[in-house]
């Protein structure tokens, strides 16, 4: 009888390295997963013996999986996957037969349209559970094919949503981006503005996508965008603005959400993005499960028809 000449791989530690190729740091991932440096370190370690290989190269700016631990990545994906699933469907054998639809999503979606989508969903499945978690979209369609998910909503803000064989993307709607200005601001009782008259205005942005879409819009209007702050989130941009610091611009997703003391104007010739449903071609999900994301999404795409800045509907894109 053969013998294993290693111990079987612990899916703690399997899921430590996933989280450390994901976020290409050890102290990342431990911040993450709520461990210590050293204590991920030692999982890390422990998982190398077990394996006879490396797995990690460090570099200037934090680690990366050397050719063994890329492999390893790929599948520890899907092993990691799976059990989760094994997880929640084993449960719901025993306890409750209802299923979970796991649902990523970038942040403005879940200022308004994923709980106005959920309520409209639970209506006609209430014994269905959705879990949500937010991220951008770069990073959850990876997610997405990794299996963590089994739907995520996500933009074609820069750099784009990738070409891959393995997704599939259901249009939902088109986004227009608006104006927000403090509410001291000598243009904040105009209901419509060109963009071009904000150009000696300094801007408040979050990420490298928002900002290429600004100065994208800026450049046709003829200048480039002075950005004085960045920061990290929709809240506390709000706040920056909202203190006088400088304007933004905002999804019309995100409105409704909109700290009271802000103005908002509607562009002449505003940006738009387009909001899309990711979902993997070949799910690994039952029946039931199946059923239930199906509805999700037909419930995701009849909400954001009723959203008041919703723009033109087009085809799947298959």
């Amino acid at each position: 009888m053969a013998r294993l000449s290693s111990p079987p791989m612990d899916l703690l530690a399997l899921r430590s390295f996933h989280e450390v190729c994901r976020h290409g740091s050890i102290s990342g991932a431990a911040h993450a997963l709520g461990y210590t440096q050293s204590a991920l370190s030692r999982q890390i370690t422990g998982l190398e013996a077990s394996l006879g290989a490396t797995l990690l190269t460090r570099h200037a700016r934090g680690v990366r999986p050397t050719p063994a631990g890329e492999v390893l990545r790929e599948h520890a994906a899907a092993i990691l996957a799976r059990a989760e699933r094994a997880e929640e469907e084993v449960r719901a054998a025993e306890h409750d037969p209802a299923a979970v639809v796991r649902v990523g999503a970038i942040p403005t979606a879940a200022a308004t349209l994923l709980p106005d989508t959920l309520t409209a969903f639970a209506a006609g499945r209430p014994t269905v559970r959705v879990t949500f978690a937010e991220d951008f979209s770069s990073r959850l369609i990876p997610r997405l094919l990794d299996g963590e998910f089994d739907l995520t909503v996500v933009t074609d803000y820069p750099p784009g949503l990738p070409t891959h064989a393995g997704l599939s993307l259901r249009h939902v709607l088109d986004d227009e981006l608006y104006a927000v200005l403090p509410t001291a601001h000598p243009f904040a009782h105009r209901d419509t503005l060109d963009l071009a008259e904000l150009a000696e205005q300094t801007w408040v942005e979050d990420y490298a996508g928002a900002a290429a879409v600004l100065t994208g819009a800026c450049a046709r209007a003829g200048f480039t965008p002075r950005i004085g702050l960045e920061c990290g989130g929709w809240l506390g941009k709000q706040a920056f603005v909202a203190a006088g610091f400088g304007v933004m611009l905002a999804p019309g997703l995100l409105l409704r959400a909109l700290r009271a003391d802000l103005a908002v104007c509607r562009l002449t010739d505003p940006p738009c993005r387009s909001v899309y449903a990711a979902l993997r071609r070949r799910p690994d999900r039952s029946p039931m499960s199946t059923d239930a994301v199906d509805g999700f999404v037909a419930a995701l795409v009849a909400t954001a028809e009723r959203q008041p800045t919703r723009g033109h509907r087009r085809d799947p894109i298959d």
